[in-house]
């Protein structure tokens, strides 16, 4: 039975008993499935199963409706526990609602068909909520408090609404979205489907286009920076030597380095006011006498990506371009990063002068660009609007067309990074044109970290890695800023938050303890919202909460920061504030990451200390009832990145699995324990790095140290109290 009204449509299948929902969005000529396999079944208040089939007659009804569309299928003359069962299509112009009839617990599950790449660009999300506590995820999570499945690819979310306990979760093997339904004890309980088109580019009144990776980088860049490290101080020497550290000290950690010069190489103050003989096309000779053609060449050498900082929108001097073609000044009014202005409005500023300068940096051999000074031409074009070749252009309008031009240039596979910050205005009018964005001001100082890091990613995390990778400025961490725990608190916030890694430190003067902080941020991890709406920190802290979906298992890492110069008493409901399921009495083992602790078992409620201007990594895993992975020590989100495989065999109590370890780093997996399990042995096959278990009440770790990076197949057996009890039986009978 076929049942259509505007864009949505629902199909029946008497004789399996299930049924199909489609979807047709406005100009598309056929519908396609996003709900198939839907298969009701049916439970008496007293436990017994009842399938469909059991009941001897069905009747479809089609009931007239003014604004929608209804479907009526009434299973009677059934077992007695439940004589009868009725579903309630209902098609109105906006959603797809079901209505359950019957005496009876009914129970619906079937298959979700939600994008194009559904394990990698699709996820559980929340449209609206009142929770400050920033929520990410890793994987094709999906949590009982979220209500919609968004597809990054086609910008379309899925919603869901139900009456009674509707849960969605991704199938690893059929490699698709599954839901199930069960409705209450009352008589009529019902569910909905509603597709929301575009629902990015309507809610932000952003120009949407999904993040393009083809340039490489599938999870943000890691890599080092001149400004933040070395300021003016920059030359030739000291960026290849930062380079030849970089590449020595984390190029096992992470893949695709890059090396980003800044603006120092065309600056050598804040007056703006240039110098002769440098401009856009023309670096400084002092300090970088063999050319930044050589400098991009020395850095690719070590495997490095060469990256360029350019404000190409003005010059502290006027180049030969500007000296040809006056007319493409819009004003000369000197600012930090220079004085003479373009004039975005001037078709040959499009056409000519934008391409020659990207074009330049290109053939200089760069592969990627921070594209700074934007807000400050917003500004200038505002100010000297009048004097616009074009006027009829707005200021955004003609800023665009720039960017157009330069991506045009490089090509969509060349990285662009938008050196913004200011307002959602600079940021967000070329979004869909750039693959990275500078969402806040300079970081320096911790209250700097805390209101341009940690506020601004709050207030635009639903962008990141979605539409571009959201850049919360350099990581800094020397002793003249940070403590060694506001050090952990910053490395903390990026890495749960899966934020671009932009060293911001001279690489010679990093003490171990920071190197190694940096070293569990890489690399970073596919991370991405799960809140779609801005946010504002509470006062006291702020918490990060990171739900990571595997093939073999799932878990949260929160961060808790705690941003004032006093201890933190924190006590959380890991169901009201973490949105952790500890339904029917289900427990959690809890890890503290940076301090390797096991602080073990909790219900609903824990309460944690977290020192004076500090964080609190925790890994918090839902318990079985065998032994299981708690923790990994290789990278901050314990077992996302590292661990390729885990596997219980419950015949013969093997806890198998592959972890992927670094040369030199000394790597640690941790095993909880449950009540009558007793550690056995650990396998590893010949050739294998050694490794070291060692049992401290509930908790079993093990210690590997590779002389080279690889994968390590390990296995740990254990026997049983009562396998233990029987052999010692046995034994005392022999003896």
């Amino acid at each position: 039975m076929y049942l259509n009204f505007k864009n949505y449509s629902v199909e029946y299948d008497e004789q399996r008993h299930g049924f199909s929902c489609s979807y047709a969005a406005a100009g598309d000529a056929e519908a396609r499935p996003f709900i198939t396999d839907a298969r009701p079944s049916v439970r008496s208040y007293q436990g017994e199963a009842i399938a469909l089939g059991d009941y001897g007659k069905i009747e479809f009804k089609r009931p007239v409706q003014l604004g929608s569309q209804s479907l009526s299928v009434l299973y009677s003359d059934g077992p007695a526990a439940v004589p009868s069962v009725e579903l309630h299509f209902t098609i109105d112009s906006g959603s797809l609602h079901l209505r359950t009839f019957a005496r009876a617990i009914v129970h619906i599950d079937g298959d979700i068909h939600w994008g194009e790449d559904p394990e990698h660009a699709t996820w559980g999300i929340r449209m609206t909520t009142d929770d400050p506590h920033l929520r990410t995820a890793c994987g094709p999570a999906f949590s009982r408090h979220d209500h919609a499945l968004f597809d990054r690819l086609s910008d379309r979310a899925l919603e869901f609404k139900a009456t009674d306990q509707f849960t969605v979760f991704y199938d690893w093997k059929a490699a698709t979205y599954r839901f199930v339904f069960a409705s209450g004890l009352d008589y009529g309980r019902n569910f909905s489907f509603k597709i929301h088109e575009e629902f990015y580019r309507r809610k932000f009144n952003i120009p949407y286009a999904p993040i393009n990776k083809s340039h490489g980088f599938t999870t943000p860049p890691v890599g080092w920076m001149t400004w933040y490290a070395v300021q003016f101080k920059a030359c030739e020497q000291r960026v290849l030597e930062n380079a030849r550290l970089l590449a020595a000290t984390f190029g096992q950690y992470t893949d695709r380095l890059c090396l980003w010069v800044d603006w120092e190489w065309n600056h050598s103050d804040f007056t703006g006011l240039g110098e002769t003989g440098v401009d856009t096309f023309t670096p400084r000779k002092d300090a970088y006498p063999h050319g930044l053609d050589f400098v991009a060449q020395e850095i690719g050498k070590l495997g490095l990506i060469p990256a360029l900082w350019v404000g190409a929108t003005n010059d502290g001097q006027r180049n030969h371009l500007l000296h040809k073609h006056p007319d493409w000044i819009l004003a000369q009014k000197p600012e930090w990063c220079g004085q003479f202005w373009v004039d975005p409005s001037h078709p040959d500023v499009a056409g000519t002068y934008i391409p020659a300068v990207f074009r330049q940096i290109r053939d200089w051999g760069y592969q990627a660009i921070k594209w700074d000074c934007l807000p400050a031409t917003f500004d200038m074009g505002d100010a000297f609007h009048a004097q616009f070749h074009n006027p009829k252009l707005s200021t955004d309008a003609a800023m665009r067309q720039l960017v157009q031009a330069a991506r045009a240039t490089v090509g969509p596979d060349f990285f662009l990074l938008s050196c913004a910050g200011a307002t959602e205005r600079d940021i967000t009018f070329a979004m869909d044109l750039f693959d990275m964005a500078r969402i806040g001001g300079d970081i320096f100082g911790w209250e700097e970290f805390i209101a341009n890091s940690v506020d601004r990613v709050l207030h635009f995390y639903p962008w990141h890695n979605v539409v571009f990778y959201a850049d919360a400025d350099n990581l800094v961490l020397r002793r003249e800023f940070n403590t060694l725990a506001q050090a952990r608190s910053r490395v903390s916030f990026y890495g749960l938050a899966g934020l671009p890694v932009t060293l911001g430190d001279a690489l010679p003067e990093l003490d171990e303890a920071r190197i190694d902080l940096l070293k569990r941020l890489m690399p970073v991890a596919d991370i991405h919202p799960v809140d779609v709406q801005p946010k504002v920190r509470g006062n006291d802290y702020a918490l990060t909460n990171l739900a990571v979906c595997k093939p073999f298992g799932t878990w949260n890492v929160i961060d808790v920061l705690n941003p004032k110069d006093e201890l933190l008493t924190l006590t959380l409901s890991l169901d009201a504030d973490l949105q952790i399921d500890t339904r029917h009495g289900r427990c959690h083992a809890v890890y503290s990451f940076w301090d390797g602790q096991f602080l073990g078992v909790h219900g609903d409620v824990l309460t944690i200390e977290v020192p004076p201007m500090d964080s609190a990594v925790l890994r918090i895993t839902p318990v079985e009832s065998h032994p299981q992975v708690i923790s990994t020590s290789r990278h901050i989100t314990q077992g996302a990145i590292d661990l390729v495989s885990l596997a219980w065999n419950g015949k013969t109590n093997r806890l198998s699995g592959q972890s992927e370890v670094v040369a030199g780093d000394a790597y640690r997996f941790s095993v909880y324990l449950p009540d009558g399990y007793i550690f056995a042995a650990l396998s590893l096959p010949a050739g294998c790095p050694p490794a070291v278990a060692s049992v401290n009440g509930h908790l079993l770790t093990v210690d590997i140290t590779s002389r080279k990076s690889c994968r390590v197949t390990w296995e740990l057996s254990f026997t049983t109290a009562r396998q233990a009890q029987d052999a010692e039986m046995i034994n005392h009978r022999v003896q």
